[in-house]
């Protein structure tokens, strides 16, 4: 059976599950270097190109939202269920869903925790982690600050970070313990409640991509930076601000509130401070993604900023990742997959055999193999031979 029929299979059995339910404060501190960093190295001499290899389908109404590679496996998140894949074979090692135990299965994020359990941050059903052959779902009433959750992570010290749509969580010790949970929010320095994104430099600093600007945790103190600062660019193609976007409401514990980037006559937003991603190089710098203002690259002082007038597909940056072999960058927009080696770019659209325009997720394995989310499917780039190209720069 080849891998495209094979996932084509697991998103039946997704959707099958899926039926069960009804649907500010000025910089005042650089980034704190750790001790003893040096710069990154320039990077290494990589693939001269990409191109898009296998389609595997996750069902045609599925969004893919989350994808990470650890050793073989690759963790998908959709917005029917989470499936675990052997990155080499293509055969699915196991799936979750709600007959698994979820309260909802549309994951936002999927991460395999240092314990060997995998954490699922859902749409509506709060934290769903799987450990000891069992799901256990983590909820406001055991601390959680809301039940939908967007980003996980960990610290040197074992300590995890969760991003939710009402501010974050800081969890030290068993999970099973209220007193663990501590919850921050807007009232602590936390630039806005719907958090999306979380990275923890070698330093501890912890800093958390918002819908109302960059913020950073660290010694008990918070710094925000705005569009104001220099994060992000200021609206380059003058568009106007999606209606959809915003704090939305709550009413009934039930969220209101939608993720498009396109106005209800289909025209592209901007939305100033908004923050869809993050990532932290080596060097500890920052990669930040934002909603129509390109990626920014914050050094702790200056902010600069790449738009499409720069070479980037999009100006709405979903997800970001590096290529720790080559050292080259990633970005997934709505206008498709763009290449950053530091000098020149690369752009991978439909026209080379991506399923839609916007990219919502990014995974590079080991191989250099580019894993891209979208609506409907998994699309796989591979690295070519030398003298071989690959996308359009």
């Amino acid at each position: 059976m080849n891998r495209i029929a094979t996932l084509a299979l697991l998103a039946a059995a997704l959707l099958v599950a899926a039926c069960s339910r009804a649907e500010q404060v000025k910089p005042d501190r650089p980034l704190i270097p750790a001790e003893g960093a040096v710069a990154a190295p320039p990077p290494a001499p990589g693939p001269l190109g990409h191109k898009v290899g296998e389609l595997f389908q996750v069902g045609a109404a599925a969004y893919v939202r989350s994808l990470y590679v650890r050793g073989d496996d690759l963790y998908v998140g959709t917005s029917t269920g989470v499936v675990v894949v052997d990155r080499n074979s293509g055969n699915v090692r196991r799936t979750f869903s709600m007959q698994d135990g979820m309260r909802d299965p549309y994951a936002f994020v999927v991460r395999p925790a240092p314990d060997g359990g995998v954490w699922m941050g859902t749409n509506s059903g709060g934290l769903a982690i799987y450990r000891d052959g069992a799901v256990q779902n983590y909820l406001p009433k055991h601390g959680l600050a809301d039940i939908w959750v967007y980003d996980v992570a960990w610290a040197e010290d074992g300590s995890a970070w969760i991003a939710t749509w009402d501010g974050v969580n800081h969890v030290t010790g068993s999970l099973d313990d209220k007193a663990n949970w501590q919850t921050f929010n807007t009232d602590d320095g936390l630039a806005n409640p719907w958090v999306y994104a979380i990275q923890i430099d070698r330093a501890g600093a912890v800093w958390f991509g918002t819908e109302g600007g960059l913020s950073r945790y660290v010694n008990g103190q918070w710094t925000t930076w705005l569009q104001k600062d220099g994060l992000g660019a200021p609206n380059p193609r003058q568009l106007a601000s999606s209606p959809l976007s915003g704090f939305g409401s709550k009413q009934a514990g039930e969220h209101s509130h939608d993720l498009t980037t396109l106005d209800p006559g289909g025209r592209e937003t901007y939305n100033e401070n908004y923050v869809f991603s993050l990532l932290l190089d080596p060097d500890q710098t920052l990669w930040i993604g934002t909603w129509g203002g390109g990626v920014a690259h914050f050094d702790g002082q200056t902010f600069s900023n790449l738009t499409e007038a720069d070479g980037l597909a999009g100006n709405v940056v979903y997800s970001i990742a590096r290529d720790d072999g080559d050292g080259s960058m990633w970005f997934g927009t709505n206008r498709g997959i763009s290449r950053y080696d530091g000098k020149g770019w690369t752009t991978f659209t439909q026209a080379d055999g991506l399923v839609g325009d916007d990219v919502y997720t990014l995974a590079i394995d080991p191989d250099h193999v580019v894993w891209a989310g979208q609506k409907g499917a998994v699309v796989k780039l591979v690295p070519l031979l030398a003298g071989h190209g690959g996308g359009h720069g």
